[in-house]
């Protein structure tokens, strides 16, 4: 995976059943094909999520699962997240080789 040059704030979103509320946290990675967040909402493996963030301008929304989760010493979870919609993938390519172009 290729590192992002900085840590990006995301918003997360819970599907409406889960009756959770929104949270924040920081991608550390991020990839056409998943990511890397630092949180401090609870998260589970296989759970479904919803990312909104902004790069390079565009805001952006990506549909993930959770296929994998940490809690470092501090409390946060550290989860590996994978991409579930091709559009939004796609989107997110374009816009990463477009930075990745002026970089």
């Amino acid at each position: 995976m290729k590192s992002a040059p900085f840590f990006l704030a995301a918003l997360l979103r819970f599907p409406g059943g889960a009756a959770r509320q929104d949270a924040w946290g920081r991608l550390t990675v991020l990839t056409a094909g998943g990511a890397r967040l630092s949180t401090g909402a609870v998260l589970a493996k296989g759970e479904g999520v919803s990312l909104h963030f902004e790069l390079a301008g565009e805001r952006l929304r990506m549909a993930a699962r959770v296929v994998h989760v940490d809690i470092d010493d501090d409390g946060h979870r550290l989860a590996e997240l994978r991409w579930t919609d091709m559009v939004e993938r796609r989107d997110l390519a374009r816009v990463l080789i477009d930075v990745l172009s002026r970089s």
